[in-house]
């Protein structure tokens, strides 16, 4: 496969959540594609933290462009300066108040290489202990731990419904 050959680019909206720009690509075969709309995001990270009985961490919120509240993996943005195994010990223990003396990366995906430039970070984390929640202003949630069929019921049920925290769990699952 050859890459598309990006001709012009144009920043639509730039700030301190996404980049999002339109490209006019070239394809290997001559075809011009304008505009071709890219995301570019930071990354981010998801965490599977597991109880010394098993169970797995979950957390709650309400998720405004879908108009849902999901189940999901404690995880978040990796900031500037920051590299994605510290954002994930940030992230679990803002979210949770959980902090885990065992880390372990897994893998790391792509969001949606179609459309966006960011990567998710996959971390198990063990040997855990609870803390205080510290979250952010604009971050509204609860938490608490399910069993492994209890998270296979919620992902037949679709409360438990973000294809990539789903894909973070099945393979961070395969690790431990």
């Amino acid at each position: 496969m050859l890459p598309w050959k990006r001709v012009n680019s144009t920043m639509l909206v730039s700030d301190r959540w996404m980049r999002l720009r339109a490209d006019r690509c070239e394809l290997p075969s001559g075809t011009i594609l304008d505009p071709y709309y890219v995301v570019e995001e930071s990354d981010w990270v998801h965490v599977v933290a597991i109880s010394a009985d098993d169970k797995i961490l979950t957390v709650r919120q309400f998720r405004y462009a879908a108009g849902i509240v999901c189940t999901e993996l404690p995880g978040g943005v990796v900031d500037p300066g920051e590299t994605p195994l510290e954002a994930a010990k940030r992230e679990l223990r803002e979210e949770t108040g959980v902090c885990a003396a065992e880390w372990r990366q897994v893998t790391s995906l792509f969001a949606n290489p179609a459309r966006q430039t960011n990567r998710v970070h996959v971390f198990v984390a063990t040997d855990l202990t609870s803390g205080p929640q510290a979250l952010e202003s604009s971050e509204e949630l609860d938490f608490g731990f399910l069993t492994r069929l209890e998270i296979k019921a919620a992902i037949k049920s679709a409360a438990f419904a973000q294809s990539l925290h789903v894909a973070s769990l099945c393979i961070a699952l395969d690790f431990v």
